[in-house]
């Protein structure tokens, strides 16, 4: 009876150690950050890009492309590429003004591209990245070209028509874009992204946006 009791003890602990087993892979893998947690599926890309950019909210006109599929639009294709990452500040709330001015010049998508980890690894699509806006990027502090976040790049059939990086490496010294985004910097920033905006969406009548 005793051997039976142990065996039955044994038996329950496996189960128990099997299942903490099958809960963990079912979790993100150990050493890898939240980021890398997929959305949830159904939901649509403005949906999702609202829960990375809640400033922005779920009604936004951005579109997800990966570092290749944005590399293909600034190649060849027209519309309007967004470069960031969700943990940028600044690129939080840049991308409401994005919006903003998007909806107003009448532009229904805006290419996103989350660059953070192709730039960490130095990927071939983020080289590519870097070649095509070449002679447009600024210089880290040993001179080499980066991209720098948040990055906006207006396309038409290949052919970059506006570029912005307002506040992507140099913010004056102000510590947060609340204190840097006063209502003359939004303005002016505003103004040149919809004179950009208006130029694609009058050159084309079936554009990649």
């Amino acid at each position: 009876m005793k051997k039976m009791k142990t065996a039955i003890n044994l038996i329950i602990v496996l189960l128990a150690v099997s299942l903490l087993f099958f809960a963990s892979c079912g979790s993100a893998p150990a050493g890898k950050s939240a980021r890398n947690a997929q959305p949830l599926n159904g939901m649509s890309d403005s949906e999702k890009f609202a829960l990375e950019y809640p400033l922005v909210g779920s009604g936004n006109v951005f579109v997800f492309r990966n570092a290749g599929e944005a590399a293909d639009i600034l190649a060849n294709g027209t519309g309007v590429v967004f470069i960031g990452f969700k943990e940028c500040p600044w690129c939080q709330v840049y991308a409401v003004y994005l919006n903003e001015t998007a909806v107003e010049a009448g532009i229904d998508k805006i290419f996103y591209c989350d660059i953070l980890e192709d730039r960490q690894n130095n990927t071939e699509n983020y080289q590519r990245i870097m070649n095509l806006l070449s002679g447009t990027l600024q210089y880290d502090n040993e001179g080499r070209p980066r991209v720098y976040v948040p990055d906006v790049t207006i396309i038409d059939n290949g052919k970059i028509i506006c570029r912005d990086y307002e506040t992507s490496k140099d913010t004056l010294g102000y510590e947060t874009p609340k204190e840097y985004w006063t209502d003359e910097r939004a303005g002016a920033l505003r103004k040149k992204l919809y004179d950009g905006m208006s130029q694609i969406s009058r050159s084309c009548s079936q554009c990649d946006y």
